[in-house]
């Protein structure tokens, strides 16, 4: 098992990926690295709130600076956001900078309805992005907050928030393990909005509005003051093409995140094992919720892609080694070769599969609305890609062990 952080950075030409290629993008040394000549002085604007939440209908303001370092003059330009929960502005809003010259930029948020979110601001200098988090917590209750500090329980063997308890259990008792495009298709906005609150206000029982509770689950985790992956070094996500240095990082979490994270990948296994039927394998399942357990809070756009990449990757690994602990099968071996080829699961153990007893018909569906992710702006996650060859799982609950996980694809 490789050592984290151990391995020399790859260079540009031999680092190759199966789905990626990354020889046009920055290794783990350079991620980070200033190479534009502009430095913002903050990724991340709180407003100086801390834990606290925002006041509603009152300013909150902040400030960053932007220095150049070209030796040439610099124009900026920062556009105003103006979504219906919230105002954010700059001032001023655009302007030059000599070289060697730095202007502070001030920002005002108005918040007008209760709204958690990292909103991603670009500024935009001499044409080329940069990116500003504006993080902004309004609501109270079990949402947003830090998880030690919410009532917790005893599920699957581990100790996690009860909301998330009651979420879970509302997919079991309505079949939504067997719906398809569970935790990729959203429900609608108000509605979201609705359980949500009352979630907060300690109110929820139930709900058969099944991708709702889905991307309840993943906005629970994405609205987190520190996302899951990031108690993580960044190389720890960056290597993640060998499940073993994968393993090795997610083993060294620290709890509760150790816990909470060990609770969803059971949870979406489950999910995965009725892939025939709700065409969400482990691999589609990892593409549409790592993004929610990792924030890349960078002013660099390149970094942000390519660490966001790396984290469907390093997700997808573990989630294949918590099945194969389950199975009691060899280890999968990834080979990232030139010619982006997979090399599939393979076992020395002459595992015999359960034998698939569930007989209601697959949807047929051809057409099902790809609507978006639980966010301001609507948009929706990419629809996952179906993949064969299902390795059987013989050691799932009883709720899931009926159908097959799809883990053909070792590769994001």
């Amino acid at each position: 098992m490789g050592v984290i952080g151990s391995k020399p950075a790859p260079t540009r030409a031999d680092r190759t990926d199966s789905k990626v290629n990354y020889k046009d993008k920055p290794n783990v040394a350079e991620l980070g690295t200033n190479t534009s000549g502009i430095e913002l002085s903050k990724s991340i604007i709180d407003f100086n709130l801390g834990e606290r939440p925002c006041p509603l209908r009152t300013p909150v303001t902040d400030n960053f600076t932007i220095t150049n370092t070209n030796p040439t003059r610099i124009h900026f330009q920062l556009d105003p956001s103006h979504p219906k929960e919230f105002q954010l502005t700059f001032s001023p809003s655009s302007g030059t900078i000599e070289r060697g010259k730095t202007r502070t930029i001030k920002v005002k948020l108005v918040v007008t309805s209760k709204i958690n979110v990292n909103h991603k601001a670009t500024v935009l200098i001499d044409g080329a992005p940069h990116v500003l988090t504006a993080r902004i917590r309004c609501e109270t209750g079990v949402f947003g907050v830090d998880p030690s500090g919410i009532e917790t329980e005893m599920d699957a063997g581990f100790q996690v928030p009860s909301i998330l308890v009651m979420m879970k259990r509302s997919l079991l008792v309505h079949d939504g393990l067997r719906s398809e495009g569970i935790f990729r298709l959203a429900g609608e906005q108000t509605e979201i909005r609705r359980i949500k609150e009352t979630m907060n206000r300690k109110e929820f029982t139930d709900s058969n509005d099944l991708n709702t509770i889905a991307n309840l689950i993943k906005i629970w985790f994405r609205e987190l003051p520190t996302p899951i992956l990031n108690a993580l070094p960044q190389e720890s996500i960056f290597y993640s093409s060998e499940v073993s240095d994968c393993v090795a990082a997610f083993e060294n979490l620290p709890e509760p995140q150790k816990s909470l994270l060990s609770w969803l990948m059971d949870l979406l296994i489950q999910v995965a094992s009725h892939s025939t039927v709700n065409k969400m394998t482990i691999q589609n399942l990892a593409i549409v919720v790592a993004p929610n357990l990792y924030d890349v809070s960078t002013s660099n756009p390149m970094e942000g892609l390519v660490m966001s990449q790396k984290c469907v990757q390093f997700f997808h690994n573990v989630l294949l080694w918590k099945i194969q602990n389950m199975n009691n099968i060899a280890p999968i071996t990834i080979n990232n070769n030139n010619n982006g080829d997979h090399d599939h699961a393979s076992s020395s153990n002459n595992v015999d599969p359960v034998p698939v007893t569930d007989h209601r018909p697959e949807s047929t569906s051809n057409n099902p609305e790809d609507v978006s992710e639980a966010s301001s702006h609507n948009h929706g996650d990419p629809a996952p890609t179906q993949t064969s060859s299902p390795l059987p799982s013989p050691h799932l609950s009883p709720q899931t062990s009926s159908s097959a996980l799809d883990t053909s694809q070792h590769n994001i």
